[in-house]
C-alpha cells in the first residue's frame, strides 16, 4: 500500500491536525483537569471512544473509537484519534481510520477493521488494538498513509473512493472524511493455559513488572456473566509482540481470576494495579487500586463511563477516557495519589 499512497507516519498526522480539543474540568475526585472533544465528536451517536495510550512522555495521546452498526449498513469500523498536547492549553487532534488491506482480482482495496477497540496499548512503534472475541490487531505507527484529497485516477483514486464509501454512514463527524489511514499489519491471539476458559480481549495496556514490559489483558463482564479475569503476558522488547519461549509458545505470566465486574481498563506498574469500572450511564465510575485479589475500591471517584487506562508517567500518571455522548472526557489520574492501601488498609487521599 505504501507504494500507492504516501507513507507519512505519525509525524505526518501531527503536522496536519484539523480539530481542537477543549481544556476543561472533569468531574470526579480522581480525575485531573483534562479535555473534551470538539462539539461534533462530543455528541456523535455513531462513534464511541474506548481505548487510550500515551506516547512521547504524554505529549501525544492516542484514543480508539468504534462505530456502532446502523441497521443493515456495514459498520464504518474503528479509528484512532491522534492528540497533540505539546501545548496543554491548545491541544489539537485528528482521526485516522484503521483499515485492513486486501487485494482482490489484482486490485488493492481497503476494508474496515470492525472491532470494538475497547483498549489499546503501545510498545515502541507497535500499536495493539483489542479485538474482543478474536484477540489483538497489530499496527505500526510508522505505517500511517495519506490518502490523496483530489486523485486524478488510477489505483489511488480507487483507494480514495473506498475510503469515501467507508465514511458515509458515520454520522456528522464522518462528513469531515479521512485523509489518513493506518493499515493493519497482523492479528494474533495469545491463549491462556491449557483447558482455561477462553479469554475476552476487552481492554489492553502495557506496563513494567520486575523490570520487563508486560501486556495486560482484561475482561469486561457484568455480575452473573462469569468471573472477570486479568492476565499479563511478557513482551519482547525488540518486536513489541508477546514473547515466545524456545518452543515457540507464549504463555501468560499470570492469570488473575475473580476480578471486579464491569471492568473497563487496567494498568500495572511493578506491584501496583489500577482498574476502572463503570456503573452505568449517569453514575460515577469506580477506581480500584492494589493487587488482583486485594483491590481497594474507591467508589464514584471517576466520571460516568470510564474506559481504558494508559501510563504517561509509569507509576505516577495515567490517562483515561469516558464514552457517553455529551460526557466524553480525556483526563489524567494522579496514580501516586491513589496508591495501594497500606497494611492497615489506609490508602489513597
Amino acid at each position: 500500500m505504501s507504494s500507492r499512497l504516501p507513507r507519512v507516519a505519525l509525524d505526518g498526522v501531527l503536522d496536519d491536525l484539523d480539530r481542537a480539543a477543549e481544556r476543561c474540568l472533569v468531574p470526579g475526585k480522581a480525575a485531573g483537569e483534562g479535555y473534551t472533544w470538539d462539539p461534533l465528536d462530543r455528541d456523535d451517536p455513531a462513534w464511541w471512544p474506548q481505548g487510550v495510550a500515551s506516547i512521547r512522555s504524554g505529549r501525544v495521546l492516542l484514543v480508539s473509537w468504534y462505530a456502532r452498526r446502523r441497521g443493515l449498513l456495514r459498520t464504518p469500523g474503528s479509528r484512532i484519534s491522534v492528540i497533540d498536547r505539546t501545548d496543554p492549553e491548545r491541544a489539537r487532534y485528528r482521526h485516522v481510520l484503521l483499515v485492513a488491506p486486501h487485494r482482490r482480482l489484482g486490485v488493492l482495496t481497503m476494508g474496515t477493521v470492525p472491532v470494538h477497540a475497547g483498549g489499546i496499548a503501545v510498545h515502541g512503534d507497535v500499536l495493539h488494538v483489542a479485538d474482543t472475541l478474536f484477540g489483538v490487531r497489530v499496527f505500526h505507527l510508522g505505517d500511517v498513509l495519506r490518502v490523496p484529497r483530489r486523485p486524478s485516477g488510477g489505483e489511488g483514486a480507487t483507494l480514495r473512493g473506498r475510503i469515501d464509501r467507508l465514511r458515509r454512514p458515520t454520522g456528522r463527524s464522518g462528513a469531515h472524511g479521512y485523509d489518513y489511514v493506518l493499515p493493519q499489519l497482523m492479528a494474533y491471539r495469545v491463549p491462556l493455559r491449557s483447558g482455561a476458559r477462553r479469554l475476552r480481549y476487552s481492554f489492553l495496556s502495557t506496563g513494567q513488572v520486575a523490570g520487563r514490559p508486560n501486556l495486560v489483558v482484561g475482561e469486561y463482564r457484568r455480575t452473573g456473566k462469569g468471573a472477570p479475569r486479568l492476565a499479563r503476558y511478557p513482551l519482547d522488547p525488540r518486536t513489541g509482540l508477546p514473547a515466545a519461549d524456545e518452543h515457540g509458545r507464549c504463555t501468560p505470566l499470570e492469570v488473575y481470576e475473580g476480578q471486579p465486574s464491569r471492568m473497563q481498563g487496567a494498568a500495572v506498574h511493578e506491584s501496583a494495579w489500577f482498574v476502572t469500572a463503570s456503573a452505568g450511564e449517569g453514575s460515577p465510575g469506580d477506581l480500584y487500586v492494589g493487587a488482583p485479589g486485594a483491590l481497594h475500591r474507591h467508589r464514584g471517584v471517576l466520571p460516568t463511563g470510564p474506559e481504558d487506562l494508559g501510563w504517561s508517567r509509569p507509576g505516577d500518571e495515567l490517562w483515561c477516557v469516558s464514552e457517553w455522548p455529551g460526557r466524553r472526557w480525556i483526563f489524567p489520574i494522579a496514580a501516586s495519589r491513589w496508591r495501594p492501601p497500606d497494611e492497615a488498609g489506609h490508602g489513597g487521599p
